[in-house]
């Protein structure tokens, strides 16, 4: 890793963005008791667009920026996401990864999962486990539709980072416009 290879943090400061646009969301979407989760966006183009170090860091660090946000144990973001972005490095290569219908589909796939996990590791607080899920699944209907069209404007929003730093994002190397 180059010491001036700001790729991860391009990528940190577009997930924290999208982290602070589904706070505003979530807080607007609180008197119709409905609130979304979109953390399966977080992994999608470190995983398939940059190369495993600099995914892994903005991966990482984009974990533990929610973990400090979410009720959850602290670091349970950071395994999830993790274990997603591992997930999506193993098959890569077999993956196309340019094209924005494919990145829709790992994101709605990878929320579905974090949702699911989520769920089955912190559903033993609620004081009625049966009824939460209801709510559960209502919440997870709202975010894989905001997901679905959210998808396509955030890929191409790290992209355009990626573009007004001229850097290319596999490789890292200066590109001229």
């Amino acid at each position: 890793m180059r010491s001036r290879d700001i790729r991860w943090l391009l990528v940190l400061l577009a997930n924290l963005l999208l982290i602070w646009l589904a706070g505003l969301a979530n807080h607007y979407l609180a008197p119709f008791a409905i609130s979304l989760y979109l953390a399966g966006l977080f992994v999608p183009y470190s995983a398939l667009r940059l190369d495993y170090r600099h995914g892994f860091t903005a991966t990482a660090l984009t974990g533990l920026a929610y973990d400090a946000l979410t009720p959850a144990p602290f670091g349970t973001h950071l395994v999830l996401l993790g274990l997603v972005h591992a997930v999506l490095l193993y098959g890569r290569r077999r993956f196309p990864r340019e094209e924005p219908i494919f990145a829709t589909v790992v994101a709605l796939l990878a929320n579905l999962f974090l949702v699911l996990a989520l769920t089955t590791l912190l559903i033993g607080e609620n004081p009625h486990p049966a009824n939460a899920w209801l709510r559960v699944f209502a919440d997870l209907i709202a975010s894989q539709l905001v997901i679905g069209l959210v998808t396509p404007w955030f890929m191409a929003l790290n992209a355009q980072l990626l573009a007004c730093a001229r850097l290319d994002p596999e490789s890292g190397r200066r590109v001229e416009l």
